[in-house]
C-alpha cells in the first residue's frame, strides 16, 4: 500500500483524536451541574447534535474505531485503483506487442514487456525467458508467476478480513466498558441514580456496538469483491499471456540438443528472444 494513503489516514486519526482530546478536556474542567440544573444540562444535550452526541459517547473506543475506518477507506481506494482490467492487462502494452510481433520485432518487444510492471508483463516475462527451453516449460513458468502475483494481492486483501473481524470485537470492548459505566453509576449513587447518568453508559455502549458493525460490514463486503475481482483478473492475464507467448514463440532461438547436452545445464545463461 502506497505511503501516501498510509500517512493520510493516519494524519485524519491523529487530527480527530486531538479534537476529541481537547473536547474531553474542556468538558473535564467545567464544574459539574447542580441538582437545581439538571434541568438545563438535560435540555442542552437534547439539542446538541446527533453526531456530536456521538463522538462525545463513543469515547477512547470510538477513536480506535474511526483510526480503523480511515485505514479501510485507504485500502478500499488503493485496491480500487491497482486491482483493474486496465492495470493489469493494459491494452496499449497488448497492442504495442502486437504490433511488434507481427514486423518480427521480436528483441524490442522482449524488451518493451521486461520494462511493464503490470500483471501482464510480470507473468509473459517468466514465460518468455524460459521459451529456449520448449513451450512446456515456459507455461509452466507463467504458471508459477501468475500464481506468485495472484499470492501477492490476495495477502493484501487479508487486511481487510482482518479490520471486518476486529471490528465487532472493538466494538463488544465498548459495550462491556459501556455498562460498567452504567453500573458504576448505580453502585456509587447510593440511593436511586438519575436516569441521564444510566442513559451515559448505556449510550456508550450501543454506539460501540453500532460503530464495530458499521465498519465490519464494508471490509466483509470488499474483501470478497476484490477477492473474485483478482480471481477474474488471473484467469484473465492467463489467457492472454499464453497467445502473446505463442507469437513470442518464433524468434526464440532454441539450443541444438547436442549442443545443449555437450554444455549442460547453464543457469545463468540468458533466455531472451532473438532479434530479426
Amino acid at each position: 500500500m502506497p505511503m501516501t494513503l498510509r500517512r493520510l489516514a493516519a494524519a485524519l486519526a491523529l487530527g480527530w483524536l486531538i479534537l476529541l482530546s481537547a473536547r474531553g478536556t474542556a468538558v473535564a474542567q467545567e464544574p459539574g451541574p447542580d441538582p437545581a440544573g439538571a434541568t438545563d444540562a438535560a435540555g442542552a444535550r437534547g439539542s446538541q447534535s446527533f453526531f456530536r452526541w456521538m463522538a462525545e459517547a463513543s469515547g477512547p473506543i470510538g477513536l480506535v474505531i474511526l483510526a480503523m475506518s480511515f485505514y479501510l477507506i485507504a485500502l478500499i481506494a488503493w485496491m480500487s485503483m491497482e486491482y483493474r482490467r486496465s492495470v493489469a492487462v493494459p491494452d496499449r502494452l497488448v497492442r504495442e506487442l502486437g504490433d511488434l510481433l507481427a514486423i518480427k520485432e521480436y528483441t524490442e518487444a522482449f524488451s518493451r514487456l521486461s520494462e511493464s510492471p503490470s500483471f501482464l508483463g510480470k507473468v509473459l516475462t517468466a514465460g518468455v525467458r524460459k521459451l529456449p527451453s520448449g513451450q512446456a516449460p515456459a507455461i509452466r513458468a507463467m504458471e508459477q508467476a501468475n500464481d506468485d502475483a495472484t499470492m501477492a494481492m490476495e495477502h493484501r486483501t487479508t487486511y481487510l478480513a482482518t479490520v471486518g473481524t476486529l471490528g465487532p470485537m472493538i466494538g463488544l470492548v465498548g459495550t462491556v466498558y459501556g455498562m460498567i459505566l452504567s453500573f458504576r453509576v448505580i453502585a456509587t449513587a447510593g440511593g436511586s441514580p438519575q436516569a441521564s447518568q444510566l442513559a451515559a453508559g448505556i449510550s456508550t455502549a450501543l454506539f460501540a456496538t453500532l460503530e464495530g458493525i458499521a465498519l465490519s460490514i464494508p471490509a466483509i463486503f470488499f474483501h470478497a469483491m476484490f477477492r473474485n475481482r483478482i480471481a477474474r483478473l488471473s484467469l484473465e492475464v492467463a489467457l492472454a499471456a499464453e497467445s502473446l507467448l505463442e507469437q513470442f514463440a518464433p524468434g526464440v532461438r532454441t539450443p541444438h540438443p547436442l549442443a545443449a547436452s555437450a554444455l549442460g545445464p547453464q543457469r545463468g545463461s540468458p533466455g531472451g528472444p532473438a532479434s530479426s
